[in-house]
């Protein structure tokens, strides 16, 4: 099975100038808990959030909604292809201890993401099976 077979093709993505509030509110009206932050007009992916960074980072540190991702993002997150096989990504990600990668085309451009509980084998692995 491929990576494109159970990604979400969730395309919404933030700059790094936007602010945590703005995040957290693109979160919570598109139901994602990560948005990858992307180089406006260009298209490069230089980072990603996620709804635990918002909490953990910026209010857990005491800092203002107003602080912009740039300040509290994962930069130059780990990626994979939608053609990738979802066995080994699933290696992956255990491997590199993350429970999502931003799912790039060849071109490197976003196409969603992908978690470990969207991978079939780790949904059998959670269910006992």
């Amino acid at each position: 099975m491929r990576v494109k077979d159970v990604m979400s093709a969730q395309i919404v993505t933030v700059s790094p100038n936007d602010t945590a509030q703005s995040a957290a509110r693109l979160m919570l009206e598109t139901e994602v808990g990560a948005l990858p932050v992307e180089v406006p007009g260009v298209g490069a992916i230089v980072g990603i959030i996620t709804d635990r960074d918002i909490v953990a980072s910026v209010l857990g540190k005491g800092l203002s909604t107003s602080t912009t991702i740039a300040e509290f993002m994962t930069v130059s997150p780990e990626v994979c292809n939608e053609a990738d096989d979802t066995a080994t990504v699933a290696a992956r990600m255990r491997a590199l201890g993350v429970r999502r990668l931003v799912v790039v085309r060849d071109d490197r451009r976003v196409v969603g993401l992908v978690s470990l509980v969207d991978l079939p084998a780790e949904r059998r692995a959670e269910e006992g099976q």
